[in-house]
């Protein structure tokens, strides 16, 4: 009886455990026998790690307020922030990678606005019909920024790599489908004041 006790005892110990860091502040225990986790392993992800995302290219950006009004510019999201400048009307049209405004420039020059996507608190992307398929709204917290940034492209593939991208920094994502689109102005290249009839705050 006494070694069956001794048995039962030793089956329901557990094992000693050690305690790793997961998050900043947070801690997670584990059994000592299991290999260390890293910190670059948690949250893995098929394109890597977050901090290494990066993309840049012409996007469409709506204007302010605006229900109609959309501007071209280039945009740029790279160690967890997004800024963007305003091109040329030459490389609105043409559209050069990169354009002559950050072109062979190190460090780039001072762009429109830059936003800290560590953050971002809402992520909305409305799928409407054609010409503009994807739309994607991005809100920020609010002791950031009020600031909403609304983008869109040409090229359906394009604004859905930057989507892809984009959603990752937010757990709070929203779907919204439109049978038919507002009625909307095409975004044309233009020499206009980044705050040409809009709110200056809002850019």
């Amino acid at each position: 009886h006494t070694h069956a006790l001794l048995c039962r005892r030793g089956c329901s110990t557990m094992p000693p455990k050690r305690e790793i860091e997961v998050a900043e502040g947070d801690t997670w225990k584990v059994p000592y026998w299991q290999e260390p986790v890293q910190q670059e392993q948690l949250a893995l992800h098929d394109d890597g790690p977050l901090a290494y995302a990066a993309r840049e290219g012409y996007i469409q950006k709506r204007a302010g307020r605006s229900r109609f009004r959309w501007n071209i510019r280039f945009f740029e999201l790279k160690n967890g922030t997004i800024r963007w400048w305003r091109p040329s009307f030459k490389d609105q049209l043409m559209q050069p990678r990169p354009p002559k405004v950050v072109k062979n420039k190190d460090p780039r020059p001072k762009p429109v606005r830059c936003l800290d996507l560590t953050k971002l608190k809402k992520i909305t992307r409305t799928q409407v019909k054609f010409p503009y398929s994807t739309r994607i709204l991005l809100e920020f917290k609010e002791d950031y920024t009020d600031y909403k940034l609304e983008l869109r492209s040409e090229r359906e593939i394009e604004i859905l790599e930057w989507y892809k991208i984009l959603v990752r920094f937010t757990m709070e994502r929203c779907d919204v489908y439109q049978e038919k689109e507002d009625p909307q102005v095409v975004a044309q290249p233009g020499l206009e004041s980044e705050t040409d009839g809009e709110d200056p705050g809002r850019l």
